[in-house]
């Protein structure tokens, strides 16, 4: 079929208006207005200018709308038409499209289901760790990505798997259920590991603070000891002491004891021999008297108590 191809002649449009005369008529016009001031009394005269002014408006903006709408009138009249001859492409554009489509989305099933059994065999028990999702990459689908680089990128994907996997387990840590929640989360291994580290930290320095709290508590406990040794050493000495006191008072009570004892005794005695020297001394009143003459060296305390004793026995006495 020979092909015809659409000639379109079109004759340059032209349009002209006398813009500088109206122009200048409009700003000689307008320049009336430049700072004027209305008043209450005015207000009427100036709706009627605001009126006029606003006609003025319209009547231009209508002018040029109709300008506008007569110098489109050809290209209104013709674009139909041209649009018409394009959507005839449209029906055999739609049915080669939509087999095309049909074609690739087959072929995007086919390599799909490549991708899963390749994944399937690759993967293994990873599975749960590395969900298809997870590593899916949408390249895989083109047409020009072949099942070597595919199977080389889900191998290198689940290896990596199995190396963090290896790493998290042989450190051997509390947190290795976290950090494997955490690499199934980012698959990666630098923070599954920092989970771990972080972890091990806290841990360390909580059993650090429990060892510190642990001899706090023995040193308290050992001073809390040390206290009582010393406050029942104390106390036994106070004892001892109190008994040493004791026991000397007792001996001292004992001894003032047989001190007054002897004392009363001596007393008694001196009582009984003074009594009898009384009575031998007393004048019988039926005796005759007879003056006797004794020097005596007498302290001045010893005179007063023999000068009591003459007055006490009834002796009658005078100082020579």
């Amino acid at each position: 079929m020979t092909e015809v191809r659409a000639v379109i002649t079109q004759q340059e449009g032209a349009v002209s208006c006398n813009f500088e005369e109206v122009e200048a008529y409009i700003k000689d016009r307008l320049k009336e207005y430049d700072g004027a001031i209305f008043t209450e009394e005015s207000k009427g005269y100036a709706k009627k200018e605001l009126a006029k002014l606003r006609a003025e408006k319209k009547e231009l903006n209508d002018n040029l709308r109709e300008a506008k709408k007569k110098y489109m009138a050809p290209w209104d009249a013709f674009e139909p038409k041209a649009k018409d001859l394009i959507n005839l492409f449209d029906e055999p554009i739609t049915l080669i499209d939509g087999q095309i489509k049909a074609f690739e989305e087959g072929r995007i099933a086919q390599k799909k289901a490549l991708i899963e059994a390749i994944y399937t065999e690759l993967v293994g028990d990873l599975a749960d760790i590395i969900p298809l999702e997870r590593i899916y990459n949408p390249k895989w689908e083109n047409a020009t990505t072949k099942e070597k680089a595919i199977r080389e990128e889900v191998l290198a994907q689940a290896t990596a798997a199995r190396i963090a996997l290896d790493t998290i387990r042989g450190m051997r840590s509390d947190a290795e259920s976290k950090a494997l929640d955490v690499y199934k989360q980012t698959l990666s291994l630098p923070e599954a590991i920092s989970c771990i580290n972080a972890y091990e930290a806290q841990k360390a320095e909580i059993l650090r603070k429990e060892q510190e709290r642990q001899l706090e508590e023995e040193l308290a406990r050992v001073r809390r000891e040390e206290r009582e040794k010393l406050k029942a050493e104390q106390k036994a000495l106070e004892e001892r002491e109190a008994q040493r006191l004791a026991a000397e008072e007792a001996l001292e009570a004992q001894r003032r004891q047989l001190e007054e004892e002897k004392q009363a005794a001596v007393e008694q005695a001196r009582e009984t021999g003074a009594q009898e020297v009384i009575e031998s001394l007393t004048p019988d009143a039926e005796e005759d008297t007879q003056l006797y003459e004794y020097r005596l060296a007498l302290s001045e305390k010893g005179k007063e108590a023999f000068e009591m004793y003459l007055d006490s026995v009834g002796i009658d006495w005078e100082m020579i």
